[in-house]
């Protein structure tokens, strides 16, 4: 129709496109290998009640613990543990005194846990004969960044034309795993993007791909909290990311997240059911 916007044609588009989803799970929830079954199971339980999801991500963090012990295995003492916690989390002070650190090598030791994480979930898959690809920082990961090795900062241009050619190569498969916490950077080097950031890798893959219309996040909270971890605790069942940019409940999601996520997202348990916090954000044009 000659008369119809370009915006209006995109979105006609985009609801007769097969749907994409990422499920992305916390390390939280991951307690230990007997974690990955269970979680196996309920995502093929969920993509047979959902046929017309086209493609799922499946994002994972490291098991609970299994970063800490790294760091601790890098770090001397606990003065210099306590520096590197500070690097991950942008709060160092002399970049000269995480120069050691700030290598390749080293934040590939710190996402072994991450890479762990996604071939035990595809092990788990492929005992109830469902097939899954699994993608990390040594291969054709499609989020590129740059700067330090410890808290990268994510390259939106270059992560788009990594995209368009991950998403070639896997364009007839269902599951892809994909682990968290890091990108690669201009060298294919795996690097960090900071402590807790494997929801942030959910967040980014949701505005790479344009077809994503729904992200899950799996955590052991089952949701997000008004007065999180106070007497007064109170679940929000239902919200907006302005609201919670506006009054941020706790630390169950970062505000990188809501900064970068592109769709509409649910906070909620491993059982993956109604409960918990759904959130709005409509598509920019």
């Amino acid at each position: 129709m000659r008369g119809a916007s370009a915006g209006a044609q995109r979105i006609a588009t985009m609801k007769k496109s097969p749907r994409r989803v990422i499920i992305k799970i916390g390390g939280s929830v991951l307690v230990g290998e007997g974690s990955f079954a269970p979680l196996a199971s309920r995502i093929a339980a969920y993509l047979n009640n959902n046929p017309g999801v086209e493609r799922a991500y499946i994002v994972v963090s490291a098991m609970k613990g299994i970063t800490d012990r790294a760091i601790d295995s890098i770090a001397p003492d606990p003065a210099a543990q306590h520096l590197l916690r500070s690097a991950l989390i942008g709060e160092a002070g002399d970049p000269g005194q995480t120069e050691s650190w700030d290598r390749p090598c080293r934040s590939l030791a710190l996402l072994w846990g991450e890479i762990e994480s996604a071939y035990l979930l595809k092990e788990a898959m492929s005992r109830i004969e469902i097939p899954a690809a699994v993608v990390t920082q040594l291969g054709q990961f499609p989020i590129a960044a740059s700067g330090t090795y410890l808290r990268a900062s994510v390259d939106l241009r270059n992560s788009r034309r990594r995209f368009a050619s991950f998403d070639r190569m896997y364009r007839d498969q269902r599951i892809i795993i994909l682990s968290g916490f890091g990108a690669v950077n201009g060298d294919g080097d795996p690097t960090l993007l900071g402590r807790n950031a494997s929801d942030y890798v959910a967040a980014i893959l949701s505005r790479l791909d344009a077809r994503v219309d729904f992200v899950i996040f799996l955590k052991d909270v089952g949701g997000i909290y008004a007065c999180y971890k106070t007497e007064r605790q109170t679940l929000i069942t239902a919200t907006s990311t302005e609201q919670l940019r506006a009054a941020p409940p706790g630390k169950v999601l970062d505000h990188r997240v809501l900064d970068m996520i592109n769709c509409d997202f649910h906070v909620t348990g491993t059982e993956m059911g109604v409960g918990g916090t759904i959130v709005r954000r409509g598509r920019p044009e």
